[in-house]
């Protein structure tokens, strides 16, 4: 396999997104460390299980599966000639279903979470309308760069500025493509999260903890009564 092919593969794709996610993680990194280190050992379990489930839905799609792919499931569902929901070189079965199970688990657990840490009805309500809005041309535009990619390097690998503008616009069509399946997740995962949020409140289990600002303020208050 040549350098190119490395570069514009899968595998590629899937570092980096490992490598966006850990920039998101590190700017958010407070918000996370409230979420790893919740005093409830049932949702401090949620956390880690949310996290080994993305991690391994994204390596496994990366190595096994195929993520262009998967991300044009949705333009071919809505499709209506079957010519254009044909899947060509699709994966066998057996991998794309265990791309489905890892999908389930990953939207289930990280749910569980949205409905404790970020919000109710409402607020995931709210997040799926800026995320399909985001959806629809980040699609587009990554469809573009796919395309691009297909064509292949035509300048000179012994050229510098040629090699770093190709590397540039690896960097954009990772970026671009990153966020539109970001864009995906968050859409299915509000959709799952709006049962998964009612489920918690009618078994009284989501009990929404209260943030670190708020917490300490109601800590000086009850200082203040002792004293």
């Amino acid at each position: 396999m040549d350098i190119e092919a490395i570069l514009t593969s899968t595998e590629m794709l899937g570092v980096a997104m490992l490598v966006i996610l850990a920039v998101i993680g590190h700017m958010n990194r407070s918000f996370l460390r409230d979420v790893w280190n919740d005093p409830d050992r049932l949702w401090r379990i949620l956390a880690r299980l949310s996290l080994l489930s993305l991690l391994s839905l994204i390596v496994w799609i990366s190595v096994a599966d195929n993520w262009r792919s998967i991300a044009e499931i949705p333009y071919r569902y809505i499709q209506i000639w079957e010519s254009k929901k044909v899947e060509y070189n699709p994966p066998a079965d057996w991998i794309r279903d265990v791309s489905l199970v890892l999908l389930i688990f990953a939207l289930v657990f990280t749910a569980c979470l949205v409905a404790r840490h970020v919000g109710g009805y409402f607020m995931q309500i709210a997040l799926i309308l800026p995320a399909i809005a985001a959806w629809i041309p980040l699609f587009i535009v990554r469809q573009r760069f796919d395309f691009n990619l297909g064509l292949g390097f035509d300048s000179s690998w012994t050229s510098p500025i040629d090699v770093i503008g190709y590397l540039l616009f690896l960097v954009a069509a990772w970026v671009i493509a990153s966020l539109a399946l970001f864009a995906t997740f968050v859409i299915l995962l509000m959709l799952v999260s709006l049962p998964i949020t009612l489920l918690l409140d009618i078994t009284r289990l989501r009990r929404p903890r209260v943030k670190g600002e708020a917490s300490n303020y109601f800590e000086s208050l009850s200082d203040r009564k002792v004293s």
